[in-house]
C-alpha cells in the first residue's frame, strides 16, 4: 500500500503536544531471572553465582519502561499470567515505577508466567539467554480495535507471533486509510524485525518504521548495516523509513529517496548490564521520532541513550542520565508540506 504524503495531516499532528501524543507498544511482558557467575559453566559442573535478580523484561514492556523515564505517554497492550510471578513484580511495584499501563493488560488464565533465564559472565559482557513462554494465551484482538482508537502517535510492534501481528498491522492500515479520507490524524506504526525466522519477511511491507536487528541481517546474509537497508527497502511500504542498529558499531537509518544517515555508537567506560540493550534504542529513537526529531538525531539519540543503558545495572539507575540526554536534544523544526509523509501503520506481537 502506498504511503500518503497530506499536509492538512501533518500540521494537525504537530499540533499535538509531544509530551501528550499516546504510544502504543505491543507484545511481550515477562520476568527476567539474572544470575552473574564468575565464568560460563562446563556441562556436569557446579559453582555458587555471584549475584541473582529478578527484574520486569520483554521488548514492549522494555520500551514501555524506556519511553516512560524519557517522559513519554506509553502504553502496554499485552498478554500475561495472572501467577505468582505476577504478584511479585506488583508488590515490587515495577508496573507503576516505569509507568507500565495496566489497564490494557490481559491475564490469562495460565498458571505460568513468561521468564527469560539470563546467564551472565564477569569476564563477558553479552549474557547467555534462554526464554521460555508456554502456556500464555494469545493477544485477543478484540482489545486492540478499542485502544487503538486512543493511539494518536505511533504504534510499535515486535514480530513474533506473525499471524497476530500481521492482522493488527493490517487493521492499522485500514484504518488509517479512513482518517486519510476524513483529514484526520493517522497512526504511524512500526515493527522491529529481530529474529532469524523467514515469516517475519511478510510484516516489513505493512510497517512505517522498521527496525531491522543484527541477528535478522546476519541470518539473511547482508554484510553491514547500509547492505542491510538496501535490500529491506526492496520489501519496505512507500515512503517506509528504514533503521538498523549494529551494536558496537552505531546504528545507520534511511528515509525513501533520502541520503542514509549514521550514528556512532557510545560506549560506556565500562559495560556493566546488556541486557536490553536493543529495546532501550529502539524505545529512545522512537521518542525522539515522536517528538518530531529528524532521523538522523533519532538514531544518535537512541544510540546515546542504549549506550548510557548498558553502563548502569537494569533501569532504576538510568532516570537521571536519561533525563539529561533528553534535555540535550537539539529543538525541532517545523516540518514543511514536503519533510514528512504520514502513512499507515502496525506491526507486533505478543
Amino acid at each position: 500500500m502506498e504511503s500518503i504524503s497530506i499536509r492538512t495531516n501533518m500540521e494537525k499532528y504537530n499540533s499535538l503536544n509531544a509530551s501528550t501524543r499516546k504510544i502504543l507498544c505491543v507484545g511481550l511482558c515477562c520476568l527476567d531471572i539474572i544470575s552473574e557467575v564468575k565464568e560460563f559453566p562446563h556441562e556436569d559442573t557446579d559453582q555458587r553465582c555471584l549475584d541473582q535478580r529478578w527484574q520486569r523484561g520483554g521488548n514492549a514492556a522494555n520500551n514501555s519502561t524506556v519511553l516512560g523515564l524519557l517522559g513519554a505517554k506509553p502504553y502496554y497492550l499485552g498478554t500475561i499470567a495472572d501467577s505468582h510471578e505476577k504478584s511479585y513484580l506488583q508488590t515490587l511495584g515495577t508496573y507503576a515505577l516505569y509507568l507500565l499501563n495496566e489497564e490494557e493488560i490481559i491475564l490469562s488464565g495460565a498458571n505460568y508466567y513468561p521468564a527469560g533465564c539470563a546467564l551472565k559472565s564477569v569476564e563477558l559482557s553479552s549474557p547467555l539467554l534462554i526464554d521460555c513462554s508456554k502456556s500464555v494465551d494469545r493477544m485477543i484482538k478484540g482489545r486492540f480495535e478499542p485502544l487503538l482508537l486512543r493511539t494518536d502517535s505511533i504504534g510499535y510492534y515486535y514480530g513474533r507471533n506473525v499471524a497476530n501481528v500481521s492482522e493488527m498491522m493490517k487493521y492499522v492500515n485500514r484504518h488509517n486509510e479512513e482518517q486519510v479520507k476524513l483529514e484526520e490524524i493517522t497512526v504511524r506504526v512500526s515493527v522491529e524485525i529481530e529474529k532469524a525466522k523467514p515469516e517475519l519477511e511478510c510484516l516489513i511491507p505493512l510497517a512505517d518504521v522498521v527496525f531491522v536487528a543484527k541477528d535478522y541481517a546476519q541470518y539473511k546474509g547482508y554484510t553491514d548495516m547500509k547492505d542491510t537497508i538496501e535490500n529491506i527497502r526492496k520489501n519496505a511500504k512507500k515512503g517506509a523509513v528504514i533503521i538498523c542498529p549494529w551494536g558496537e558499531k552505531g546504528a545507520s537509518a534511511k528515509e525513501e529517496n533520502e541520503s542514509l544517515v549514521s550514528s556512532p555508537a557510545f560506549p560506556p567506560e565500562k559495560v556493566v548490564d546488556t541486557l536490553g540493550a536493543g529495546d532501550t534504542f529502539n524505545g529512545a529513537t522512537i521518542f525522539a521520532l515522536n517528538k518530531g526529531h529528524n532521523l538522523k538525531d533519532a538514531i544518535t539519540f537512541g544510540c546515546r541513550v542504549a549506550g548510557a543503558k548498558v553502563g548502569q545495572r537494569g533501569w532504576g539507575t538510568l532516570k537521571d542520565t536519561i533525563k539529561y540526554l533528553n534535555e540535550s536534544l537539539p529543538s525541532v523544526q517545523s516540518p514543511t508540506s514536503n519533510d514528512v509523509e504520514l502513512s499507515k501503520s502496525t506491526s507486533n506481537d505478543s
